[in-house]
C-alpha cells in the first residue's frame, strides 16, 4: 500500500494499535473515512486480530473500527449513538452540508460522529456516546432555525442518495474521468495524481493512465468522490458514455 507523508503518522498508530490488540488488549477507534478504514484492513492481514467495522446503520460510510485479539470470540460495544433531528419544512431547507457545518461549530472533533442521514421529514445522526450529552446542550439551531434532538432506537434503513452525470469520454484511464467530472484540464488531473491526491478503491493511485472499471471509487482530495455507475453506450465515433454518480450535498 502505497502511503503518501500525510499519513504516515496515522499509518505508525494503527500499527501500534495492532500490537496491543495481538497482546491482548481490545481497541475500538473513532469514526474513520473509508481511505483510513482501507489502511486498518491492509496492515492487519496475516495477523492475529479480528477486525470489525460499525458506523451504526448498514449503509454507513464512515465506521469505527474494533480490533479484537483472535482468539475471543466477543461481541463489542463500538459506543454509537443514533439522534434524530427534527425541525420546521417552513424554514429550514435542510442539507448534509449544513447539518456538518453546525456540528463542526460546536468545535467538536470529525471523527467524534459519523454519517449523517437525510430522510424525508428528518435527519438521523450517528454519534460516539461520550458526546451526546454535549450534543443535546448545545446542539440546538441550524441556521439559526432550532431543531429537536432525540434518541433514536430503531433501525435507520436509508440507502445515500447520489446525483447523477454523464460524461462522454475516449478511453477510462483515471486522469480522463477526473478531468472530465471536475471539469480539470488534463495536465491539472495528472498533477493531481502525481501528489498522491487521488485515490482508486481507497488506495493512493500514482499511475495517470490506470484503466478504471464499472463500480470503482475515485477519490479526489479537495474535490470529492465519484463512483462509475455504468457504461451507458458507445457513440458513433467510438466514444464512451459513461454514467457517473456523486454523493448528494
Amino acid at each position: 500500500m502505497i502511503i503518501i507523508p500525510e499519513e504516515k503518522n496515522f499509518y505508525a498508530q494503527v500499527l501500534d494499535q495492532v500490537e496491543r490488540t495481538q497482546n491482548g488488549k481490545i481497541i475500538i477507534t473513532k469514526f474513520l473515512t473509508l481511505r483510513e478504514q482501507a489502511i486498518y484492513k491492509e496492515i492487519v492481514k496475516g495477523k492475529d486480530v479480528t477486525l470489525q467495522f460499525n458506523g451504526g446503520y448498514p449503509f454507513a460510510e464512515r465506521r469505527k473500527a474494533c480490533l479484537i485479539p483472535r482468539d475471543l470470540n466477543i461481541d463489542v460495544d463500538c459506543k454509537i449513538e443514533c439522534l434524530k433531528i427534527t425541525y420546521n419544512q417552513r424554514f429550514l431547507d435542510i442539507t448534509h452540508r449544513n447539518v456538518l457545518g453546525s456540528l463542526m461549530s460546536l468545535g467538536l472533533e470529525r471523527s467524534l460522529f459519523g454519517d449523517i442521514v437525510l430522510g424525508e421529514k428528518e435527519v438521523y445522526i450517528f454519534v460516539s456516546r461520550e458526546i451526546v450529552p454535549v450534543l443535546y446542550n448545545e446542539f440546538t439551531h441550524i441556521n439559526q432555525v432550532p431543531i429537536d434532538l432525540t434518541p433514536h432506537y430503531e433501525e435507520v434503513l436509508i440507502e445515500p442518495k447520489y446525483d447523477q452525470k454523464e460524461i462522454i469520454i475516449s478511453s477510462m484511464r483515471i486522469d480522463n474521468l477526473i478531468s472530465h467530472v471536475y471539469n480539470l484540464s488534463r495536465d491539472n488531473a495528472k498533477k493531481h495524481i502525481q501528489e498522491g491526491l487521488v485515490y482508486r478503491n481507497f488506495l493512493v493511485c500514482k499511475d495517470a493512465d490506470e484503466i478504471c472499471q464499472v463500480g470503482d471509487i475515485v477519490s479526489v482530495r479537495k474535490f470529492g468522490r465519484f463512483k462509475i455507475g455504468e457504461l451507458l453506450r458507445t457513440t458513433k465515433t467510438g466514444k464512451l458514455v459513461v454514467l457517473i454518480l456523486l454523493p448528494s450535498a
